[in-house]
């Protein structure tokens, strides 16, 4: 229901959120023409693109950055493969002109080191909550003697029962709306979720450090 990219603000920002949950980004991402499109195989890179502004402020093109990916190295048989893209994106200077420096310390699982990164402001991460999808983290905070990280998520998984328990605060605004459907593919309702949301900091796995020039 909600479209491709929606506007909202973020700890004082205006954020370009792009929203994977609409079927409108089909602009091809594939594997071994396999098909795959940005809206079911993108949340690597718009992660990427999330990152890229919250550094820079400059709203980046997930379409360019999907063709650099796949010409690069970076997509990987299940979907994007943050080393090999990151990789290239240093090797290529690319990563400069998104904001970034990386030191080749992907997937990592240091969650002091994430949580010290973003409280300072030295940086942003990009990471699972679960298992095979990429969200953007880029802010810390301590509330009630629980450690949080800002998550930005390009398919708005607040709601979702792997991420739900450990979420402590939505961002208002931030709001995706979307179909419901049944098993046989048919809609039935709708539904919504958030696009950016407070979680615990124990929660982030397997997350690469995007060091800010």
């Amino acid at each position: 229901m909600t479209g491709k990219r929606k506007t909202f603000d973020l700890l004082g920002r205006s954020i370009a959120f792009f929203n994977q949950r609409s079927r409108d980004w089909t602009h091809l991402y594939q594997w071994d023409n396999n098909g795959s499109t940005l809206s079911n195989a993108g949340c690597g890179i718009f992660s990427l693109c999330h990152c890229a502004q919250w550094l820079t402020g400059r709203e980046e093109n997930p379409e360019f950055w999907a063709d650099f990916s796949c010409q690069n190295g970076g997509r990987g048989d299940d979907g994007t493969d943050r080393p090999a893209l990151l990789h290239a994106l240093q090797a290529t200077v690319e990563a400069a002109k998104l904001g970034f420096r990386y030191e080749e310390d992907g997937l990592r699982n240091d969650l002091d080191t994430l949580y010290d990164m973003l409280l300072h402001e030295q940086g942003v991460a990009m990471c699972n909550l679960r298992v095979g999808h990429i969200v953007t983290l880029v802010a810390a905070r301590e509330q009630d003697g629980i450690r949080q990280v800002l998550a930005i998520d390009s398919y708005s998984e607040s709601a979702s029962e792997k991420v739900r328990d450990h979420v402590i605060e939505v961002i208002p605004g931030s709001e995706i709306t979307y179909v419901v459907k049944n098993a046989s593919g048919l809609p039935v309702g709708e539904n919504m979720a958030y696009g950016a949301f407070w979680v615990d900091a124990s929660l982030p796995r397997d997350f690469n450090l995007l060091h800010r020039l």
